[in-house]
């Protein structure tokens, strides 16, 4: 679970030097008040006087970027390189912009400037991170290996080794793993990042006693990854992932996983009590996902459907379910409409069956049962060969179900149908005595005519 580096990178001010025209000293002052939209329409004003004021652009780019206004924030920086293409503050700025736009690209190519202007920490961080959101993790590991000094702080070091994973340099990242955690200690990062590693190349037991190394050197909250790690890494994996939630009630991946561990131990409600405390914190598919799966075995159809919707295309096994369930059969089908998986087709093959459309649930469920055997679709499938009048073929697929589940009652109360419909009524009735003792109403109803 180990995330890319994610250093926080804030924008360049350099506001120091107060500008000599009032209408500069105005908007300096508004700035360091906080006064951004009035700063903005102040530093406007400068520019409109003289375009080539350095702080005027600096300013304004800064005051839009803080009200959230990024556009006009980029076209203020790209307004400064243009004026001012040598100066780092305005490609570096350009480049936070392009970031928090969703423009990684650009962002690169902005940083790559500032970083060739002036090849400060921040430059390259900004550089690296920008192309590990544009799915270049190799490129980023080279830019942070071109950038590497003797004096990078130990955030650059785990950024690099983040980096390397990324692009799948295990090997490589762990001599730089190691530089870092014998310098800086208490990186818990640099603990869970090696640990996974470890593991990964199939080192499991040197990896738990990494982590425990690491646990030793770290504190407070931070030590709450670590625990998660090493209950990943475990085969006792819950009293760990309660330490680590009590630790850290914000870590929703331990919230998560308890709530996966109630579900398992067949306590949905236990696990809801989880897996919406992992739901508050961060809207993951797979949080939304075990949650519908909790509201089904619970029988809350409407919740059970809301968060299958929310998972997205994994969910939709359990959105068909939950909409059946709510008695929406035609949405349910469509919705079932593409999965290959045998269970989505064995339920489909049923929907089929309940809406009397015989011959394509027989079509359906005859293939599907022959590749599995599975007693629940032999079941339907004899269903639907009865309704088609075809006692002789169901009684052949019940009786093979049977051999494989002799207590499925609805096999018992189906070759009764069967069996009628062949004249062999005696043994019609004992079937469905069979049937009734298993717990099927419906045989109990028939023997009570």
């Amino acid at each position: 679970m180990t995330k890319p580096f994610s250093k926080t990178l804030t924008l360049l001010l350099g506001l120091g030097l107060a500008l000599a025209q009032t209408p500069g000293e105005r908007a300096e002052s508004l700035f360091k008040a906080g006064e951004y939209a009035k700063a903005a329409l102040a530093y406007e004003e400068v520019l409109a006087q003289d375009y080539g004021r350095f702080e005027a652009h600096l300013g304004l780019g800064v005051s839009l970027f803080r009200l959230g206004r990024l556009e006009e924030a980029r076209f203020a920086f790209d307004q400064m390189v243009r004026v001012f293409p040598d100066r780092y503050e305005g490609h570096y700025n350009l480049g936070q912009v392009y970031l928090r736009l969703g423009k990684p690209k650009e962002a690169a190519e902005a940083f790559a400037k500032a970083a060739e202007l002036s090849p400060t920490e921040e430059a390259y961080l900004g550089w690296a991170s920008a192309l590990t959101q544009a799915g270049r993790a190799k490129e980023a590991a080279e830019v942070l290996k071109k950038g590497l000094t003797p004096e990078r702080s130990p955030a650059y070091h785990l950024a690099l080794a983040q980096a390397l994973y990324a692009s799948g340099a295990r090997a490589e990242a762990v001599p730089v793993l190691y530089g870092l955690l014998n310098r800086e200690p208490k990186v818990a990062e640099g603990w869970d990042l090696l640990a996974r590693i470890l593991a990964e190349e199939g080192l499991r037991e040197r990896a738990l006693r990494e982590l425990d190394r690491g646990l030793r050197a770290v504190e407070g909250k931070a030590r709450a990854r670590l625990l998660l790690r090493k209950a990943l890494l475990s085969s006792r994996p819950e009293p760990l992932l309660k330490e680590a939630y009590a630790l850290d009630p914000s870590l929703w991946e331990a919230a998560y996983l308890l709530g996966q561990a109630r579900l398992q131990a067949g306590d949905a409600q236990g696990a809801l009590g989880y897996l919406v405390a992992a739901y508050r914190i961060s809207l993951e598919p797979q949080v939304a996902l075990s949650m519908a799966v909790a509201y089904l075995r619970l029988r809350d159809y409407k919740s059970a459907y809301r968060y299958a919707e929310e998972a997205g295309p994994p969910g939709s096994f359990l959105k068909a379910q939950a909409a059946y369930a709510l008695g929406r059969e035609e949405e349910a089908l469509r919705l079932l409409e593409g999965l290959p998986t045998p269970e989505a087709q064995a339920l489909r093959g049923a929907l089929l069956l309940e809406m009397g459309r015989l011959e394509e649930a027989l079509a359906l469920l005859r293939p599907l049962y022959e590749s599995g055997r599975d007693p629940g679709v032999g079941v339907n499938l004899a269903a639907a060969l009865v309704a088609l009048g075809r006692f002789g073929d169901a009684e052949l697929v019940l009786r093979e179900v049977l051999q494989r589940a002799p207590k499925q009652a609805a096999a018992w109360y189906n070759l009764g149908l069967a069996l009628k419909g062949l004249g062999r009524e005696a043994e019609a009735e004992r079937a469905w005595v069979q049937a009734a003792a298993l717990g099927s109403e419906e045989a109990k109803a028939l023997l009570r005519r």
